[in-house]
């Protein structure tokens, strides 16, 4: 926690009738960001909620501390054991339910004002955090993964992964990430996404269905192996190597998480170009979704408790959503009442449309993959699409593996 920052919320003046409390806030970094610590904490993307917080409860500061998701459960464990944990988190929505089951959160109550604030909720992002015992907590907002680019090198974004590798054989280089999670947007681009879902959930899948699966899985393996052949494709370790070319002129193209968008905001100016991730001949592609949830601790007073629902509840609010977007441009609302305001930004647009991909391609039970299943195999699809793109192993025999894979529960 000593990366804790206390932000004064906006707006408020001394005051000496009051008595001034602290609401402790942990934010948890998913793998591979930690490099955006400093966006994710402060910035402008809170301005909206602390302002309409603070009209509330002006004696409150509200107190954030980032953690990197690899550390989180530890932490709470170590400041669980001596009554001190933070009263709200903000994590991912897997996250939230492992930390449930680990008795490191609390459930949200089922009061009245919980109640109601639910029912503005999409059923979607509401499925992801309800649980026999109760909510794991309250969705704020999701954050989706585009296609960033240098406008002034790329005129028109591509729109399919055709369009893609002809971008890079006409000499523009573009950066493709080695990672899993970073190249999920192509498997349904290239059909496979439906052959990949018994492994990433741990289902198990029908025979009949194990043929269509290894073709489908060959041909996504196969296009990855024919773009990194591609002189022009730059295979990045993962997202911050990517975004560090972007920025140098070194890349045109590359997929990008919207977390990342202000930071190459502030790097790029007015050459930063952002769009929707491409389409392909197996459909409209799988833009990965970050959907961040708000638990509650364990160790809160009553007070405190209280304090943490009203701060969440808040974010929740129609007017806060929209404000959050116009002001992060990176932030997707998840409150029905909410629409992304796209006509004042072409960068609202494409989170929009990203969204709208992610919607249309996803199932439920992908929205509630388990952290401690995706720890576990990880490593395993890492190494698969790593050694197919380097042509140490054949499509096919990448395929194999991952079959054996999704055999395994």
């Amino acid at each position: 926690m000593a990366l804790a920052l206390l932000l004064p919320l906006a707006g408020c003046q001394s005051l000496p009738l009051l008595r001034r409390q602290t609401l402790h806030v942990t934010l948890a970094l998913s793998p591979g960001m930690e490099w955006l610590s400093a966006d994710f904490r402060g910035g402008r993307s809170w301005t909206p909620l602390l302002k309409a917080f603070a009209r509330v409860h002006p004696e409150v500061h509200v107190q954030f501390a980032v953690v990197p998701e690899a550390n989180l459960a530890k932490e709470l464990a170590r400041s669980h054991r001596q009554g001190l944990g933070p009263d709200l988190l903000l994590v991912r929505a897997a996250m939230a339910k492992e930390l449930l089951e680990q008795g490191l959160t609390s459930v949200m109550p089922r009061s009245a004002e919980v109640v109601a604030t639910v029912a503005s909720l999409e059923a979607r992002v509401l499925h992801a955090v309800r649980t026999p015992g109760g909510l794991t907590g309250l969705p704020v907002f999701s954050q989706p993964s585009l296609a960033c680019y240098n406008n002034q090198l790329v005129a028109e974004p591509p729109a399919s992964t055709e369009a893609l590798l002809a971008l890079a054989a006409g000499g523009q280089p573009i950066g493709l990430s080695a990672d899993a999670v970073g190249l999920w947007w192509s498997a349904g681009a290239l059909g496979a996404r439906q052959a990949l879902l018994p492994l990433l959930t741990g289902t198990q899948p029908a025979a009949a269905q194990l043929e269509p699966d290894r073709l489908a899985i060959v041909a996504w393996l196969s296009w990855l192996r024919q773009a990194a052949q591609q002189s022009r494709v730059d295979l990045a370790s993962g997202p911050e190597e990517l975004a560090e070319g972007l920025e140098s002129g070194r890349l045109a193209w590359i997929p990008c998480f919207s977390l990342a968008i202000p930071r190459l905001e502030r790097t790029m100016g007015k050459r930063l170009g952002v769009a929707p991730l491409p389409a392909g001949p197996g459909g409209l592609p799988t833009p990965y979704t970050a959907l961040r949830v708000w638990a509650l601790g364990a160790d809160s007073s009553a007070h405190q408790r209280q304090l943490a629902i009203d701060l969440a509840r808040f974010t929740l609010d129609p007017g806060v959503q929209r404000g959050l977007a116009l002001e992060s441009h990176v932030l997707v609302p998840v409150n029905r009442f909410a629409a992304i305001p796209v006509a004042s930004s072409g960068r609202l647009a494409a989170l929009a449309e990203a969204q709208q991909q992610y919607q249309q391609t996803s199932i439920t039970g992908e929205i509630l993959l388990a952290t401690a299943r995706m720890t576990r195999i990880l490593p395993t699809i890492q190494s698969v699409i790593s050694q197919v793109m380097e042509g140490v192993i054949s499509p096919r025999q990448g395929a194999e593996v991952m079959l054996k894979l999704e055999l395994k529960r």
